[in-house]
């Protein structure tokens, strides 16, 4: 007996719901109580390889029936794909009232362009684009871009018209909690300025192969910024308003005035950095951090612990790693001039992964036993390829004074 059948409709939606759009309109060769059902699901994806596949998405769209479409995702890998197709596909999913469109167009290098209606889309909640090209609007007339519902917004490797655009575009997401942006060569965009209160959770990324010239930076004004992301191996600075509702912060950059962006982390508690741009003395104290990771891979690095050692008066968690290739042969370890006052009174877990045993290393590992009065945990990832070798640093670092008694190292 076919028993799922048997079950309501609501329920068999949720399932339905689970499985691809093909899969999905395979059912209804199932039996007739399967053959209009797959109509009625709010969902809708599609991957195209192929030219033909035009066809099946064209079908799909025309049969829908659900009152609403909760999401539209829609991923292009075939130049066979005419754009025309795609503005037709994301007007339609406007007209149903989509509430989450996904576009990630990798069929051509040059963005597709979106059609007009899609820029006043009030139903939308979730929109994720890559390589797009938002330019169908004029940003002198508020009314031609609309956003109201947008809560989470993502735009992946998305050229503009120029600054003015992205800022019209933002400014029109009166409920954005969540943005992501992936610059690119082609943006038009030298100064991206994010001018979002309403902001929650915020990421900025331009990676290394980012290669245009004169690329400059980003300015933030986000007073109810709670996560903070910025990834950014070009540009020349970060310029922010102060954040004091920041919970988490990632910071990966080579600016050289990096303590402009550090002096508006100070309510961060949580700080993950990987930079060489600044030395002690730390210009700002983090009151309120509490847990601190360090990337190993730069050759100033050492530079930057001793300066957020001793701007941390807090600190519980510190840890030490290498996320990137590993180029630390530069720099050296120097105790500072006095032991700062984390390690005094808070300091109770350290953790180094990557760990390779030289002299600095091993002295940089002592001076936090023997300096930390309330360590509680040290754990040492070692990176030997030499058994040997791997156990000459293990012993070395198990009989090191600890200013601790109650602190327990731990090798891997």
């Amino acid at each position: 007996m076919d028993r799922i059948s048997e079950l309501p409709d609501a329920l068999l939606l949720q399932i339905l719901s689970l499985v691809k759009t093909k899969e999905r309109v395979a059912t209804s060769l199932l039996s007739k109580r399967w053959e209009t059902l797959w109509m009625l699901v709010p969902k809708l994806d599609f991957h195209l390889e192929r030219g033909s596949d035009s066809e099946f998405v064209n079908r799909s769209l025309l049969l829908h029936r659900a009152p609403v479409l909760e999401s539209f995702s829609l991923k292009v890998d075939t130049f066979q794909v005419s754009p025309l197709d795609i503005g037709l596909w994301i007007r339609t999913a406007v007209d149903h009232g989509v509430r989450e469109l996904k576009l990630d167009y990798t069929a051509n290098e040059d963005p597709i362009r979106l059609p007009r209606s899609f820029y006043t889309c009030q139903t939308l909640l979730v929109l994720k684009l890559k390589n797009a090209n938002l330019v169908g609007f004029s940003y002198n007339n508020s009314s031609s871009v609309c956003f109201q519902s947008l809560k989470i917004l993502h735009l992946m490797s998305v050229t503009y018209s120029d600054e003015k655009s992205l800022e019209t575009i933002l400014s029109s997401c009166s409920s954005l909690k969540d943005l992501v942006v992936e610059c690119c060569p082609n943006d038009n965009v030298f100064i991206f300025t994010i001018n979002v209160p309403s902001l929650q959770s915020l990421s900025l990324n331009r990676s290394a192969k980012y290669y245009r010239k004169n690329c400059l930076g980003f300015v933030i004004n986000a007073p109810c910024l709670k996560y903070l992301n910025i990834r950014d191996y070009r540009g020349s600075f970060c310029l922010a308003e102060d954040m004091p509702e920041l919970v988490e912060a990632n910071v990966e950059a080579g600016y050289d005035k990096l303590d402009e962006l550090l002096g508006s982390l100070t309510s961060v508690k949580r700080l993950s950095i990987c930079s060489t741009k600044l030395n002690a003395p730390c210009p700002t104290t983090f009151q309120q951090l509490v847990h601190l990771e360090i990337c190993t891979c730069k050759p100033e690095w050492w530079n930057l612990l001793v300066c957020l050692l001793t701007a941390t008066p807090k600190l519980r968690v510190l840890k030490l790693k290498r996320t990137h290739k590993d180029c630390s042969k530069g720099g050296c370890w120097n105790e500072p001039g006095s032991v700062p006052d984390c390690l005094l009174t808070s300091l109770e877990d350290f953790e180094w992964r990557r760990y390779k045993g030289t002299k600095d290393q091993s002295d940089l590992v002592t001076y936090i036993l023997r300096s930390s009065c309330h360590l509680k945990m040290v754990k040492i990832l070692t990176e030997a390829d030499d058994p040997e070798e791997q156990l000459e640093m293990i012993k070395k670092l198990a009989f090191s004074p600890r200013a601790s008694i109650t602190c327990q190292v731990d090798f891997d």
